[in-house]
């Protein structure tokens, strides 16, 4: 069995978690026994009135803090009710959160810079305003560069994009930069281990970036050791489990990139696991698909690897080192690669959807795994919908973590009753990460539409304006909704008693899912 995409904490490590807070609890109860109970002294009192001050003073301070709406709801109800442990969770989850700033300045000066010619900026203001304010989007969060001359291919089954992947990488002649969320054993990374293997002993340099916590089950440590002992191949887990207790395991690495000599890139939702390329089966048929970069838009995904490979090793890379002047010509598209992060001071995925559900005019189809999100998409998404937009949603219809996927499912509601239409992959599980706004705006990438992707995981992923295969993309989701139940909201009504009990109380945790 394969590592779910959710987190998933070791046990050992879930128990100590566990300990530490019946503790918190226990000391909170026994602080409001301590309060109300004329046998104790009136210092117990204090303690407990004064704790309850500055949980107030810190929910004023929450309710003044630039974050969504939903957050501010949840932490401050919590922290009301439970002063004491919510609190500390609460110092907890923003202080790691901060990035220091000399960090943050070399990221600014050697990583995130824009470099644009002047007909490259012609062709960018000669597009349509509606679709350059997605470009601004991304432009004015992390200095995300948009890209003309850049080929992208659509691969509609994670399958096709994994063959493509092996062949390039036989092709290699410089280096392999590789950036994943979980590695498997089994039949594809015996496949890229033997195709590593053969690269690194041709002198070419290999990279590999993992997320310990993503592969923590399923890639041994015997396997690791083997992939060390390539030639020319460094290999390196974000963010590992270690002995201690570290407030930013919450913070995940989700990106998923794969770059050739600095002419290929791809990225997508799938991993290097079995269940991708449908030599076993989890959840039914495993949907996902994926995008292929050839041409200048290369430079923006060597940054957010070199990005994240600072993050986990302190060793910053060369961006000019890896960068290669290619020939692709289409100037008429642009793509703009970009990364997401809780550590960037800004919510560039959520921006992002936001821009494109409030921008379309025709059209606007989602595909995503998870639907948690807070009401000011919804409303974003309703208001669509009252405006004419044909709006289609594909959601899985065999879900692998069942609580997120009741907790989507009550958020049908309003999108229902306003005329939109959603639908449940019915053949197994939809893993896709997609939008399509009219004919001329799409995303590709790794961002669920949630909570922990949008605000807790590193993530990344592409816009893509006006390119061809954005036709590809809409025809492939239309087939796959035709293939897919149609949830009407009377079916809706009559999803089992259960789910709508579970989904009812978990609403109030959603932005921590």
């Amino acid at each position: 069995m394969t590592q779910n995409e959710r987190i998933s904490i070791p046990i050992w490590k879930r128990i100590i978690i566990l300990v530490i807070t019946l503790l918190v609890f226990a000391i909170q109860i026994m602080l409001f026994v301590f309060a109300f109970q004329l046998t104790y002294s009136e210092v117990n009192k204090i303690v407990y009135f004064l704790i309850e001050a500055l949980a107030i003073l810190l929910v004023i301070y929450i309710i003044h803090k630039p974050m969504i709406t939903s957050y501010k709801l949840t932490w401050s109800i919590l922290i009301l009710v439970l002063p004491l442990p919510f609190s500390l969770l609460y110092y907890l989850n923003s202080s790691s959160k901060r990035l220091p700033k000399r960090k943050q300045n070399k990221f600014e000066r050697n990583i995130h810079k824009i470099e644009y010619d002047e007909e490259q900026l012609k062709t960018l203001n000669n597009i349509n305003y509606s679709l350059r304010k997605h470009v601004m989007v991304l432009q004015q969060n992390n200095n995300f560069e948009a890209f003309n001359d850049t080929k992208y291919t659509y691969f509609n089954d994670a399958e096709l994009k994994h063959v493509d992947f092996m062949e390039e990488l036989k092709k290699a002649q410089k280096y392999i930069f590789i950036e994943t969320f979980i590695i498997s054993e089994g039949y594809l990374l015996d496949q890229l281990f033997e195709i590593l293997k053969q690269k690194g002993e041709e002198g070419i340099e290999i990279k590999i970036i993992y997320d310990d916590l993503g592969s923590k089950r399923n890639l041994r440590s015997k396997t690791i050791k083997e992939i060390t002992k390539i030639p020319n191949c460094k290999i390196v887990n974000y963010n590992p489990l270690g002995l201690n207790i570290n407030p930013a395991f919450n913070y995940r690495n989700h990106r998923k990139i794969g770059i050739i000599d600095g002419k290929i890139a791809y990225c997508g939702g799938d991993n290097l696991a079995d269940e991708y390329i449908h030599k076993i089966e989890r959840f039914g048929y495993w949907r996902d698909t994926c995008g292929k970069f050839e041409g200048q838009a290369v430079k923006g995904f060597i940054k957010l690897f070199i990005e994240t490979w600072f993050l986990s090793t302190k060793e910053l890379l060369d961006v000019d080192k890896y960068i290669c002047q290619n020939n692709v010509i289409r100037a008429d598209s642009f793509i703009v690669p970009f990364g997401d992060g809780p550590t960037d001071n800004a919510n560039v995925g959520y921006d992002l959807f936001k821009s494109l559900i409030n921008n379309a005019e025709k059209s606007l189809y989602i595909s995503t795994p998870y639907f948690v999100i807070d009401d000011d998409m919804i409303e974003a998404i309703v208001l669509a919908i009252k405006s004419g937009v044909d709006v289609k949603i594909l959601m899985p219809a065999i879900p692998d973590k069942k609580a997120a996927f009741y907790l989507g499912r009550y958020n049908y509601k309003k999108i229902l009753k306003a005329g939109g239409k959603i639908y449940e992959y019915t053949k197994g599980f939809n893993h896709a990460k997609n939008i399509i706004s009219d004919n001329d705006a799409a995303f590709i990438g790794t961002l669920n539409m949630d909570f922990r992707s949008m605000f807790l995981h590193y993530e990344c992923g592409a816009l893509i304006i006006k390119d061809e295969e954005i036709n590809k993309m809409k025809e492939d989701f239309l087939r796959v909704c035709n293939e897919s139940e149609e949830i009407t909201y009377e079916k809706w009504k009559k999803r089992p008693f259960i789910q709508k009990i579970i989904a009812y109380i978990f609403y109030l945790f959603a932005p921590m899912f």
